[in-house]
């Protein structure tokens, strides 16, 4: 099984992975690792900068630490991240504080396409490809 290994500081609070954004043209950005995400999220700007339009039609309502907040939803054509490329990729368009430091949110609609582990004794970050075959192992029964 083909799988990428990131290293992290555990003592941080945040696990943080550069991300290639690919639109128009690719941008990079540096992403907080996020698995209560339910979607990716990515900065107006950058989102400008590759040249992917939003329809300010295509919107969904999240929950945020300040309240319930609507937000622009977009496909991102190509997403790229540990030497992993997931194509057409849902992506809320959402500016962070300036003072996080990161340009946003690398959440589910990306990772859902891998086998996650994270040791963080060791500091580690491990992206295994799924197979088909493979999403079967996932279920279980409780008893």
């Amino acid at each position: 099984m083909k799988r990428h290994t990131s290293h992290f500081d555990p003592s941080s609070g945040v696990i943080l992975v550069e991300a290639d954004i690919h639109g128009r043209i690719i941008a990079k950005s540096r992403l907080v690792f996020d698995t209560g995400a339910t979607f990716c999220m990515l900065p107006w700007k950058l989102i400008d900068q590759v040249g992917i339009e939003i329809d300010q039609k295509d919107t969904i309502q999240t929950t945020t630490a300040s309240g319930i907040e609507t937000s622009p939803i977009v496909t991102i054509p190509r997403m790229s991240v540990l030497g992993y490329t997931v194509e057409n990729v849902s992506c809320i368009v959402r500016d962070l504080p300036a003072m996080s430091g990161v340009d946003g949110l690398l959440g589910i609609s990306f990772l859902k396409y891998f086998r996650v582990t994270l040791d963080f004794y060791k500091g580690h970050l491990v992206l295994a490809q799924r197979t088909t075959s493979s999403l079967d192992t996932y279920s279980f029964k409780l008893k």
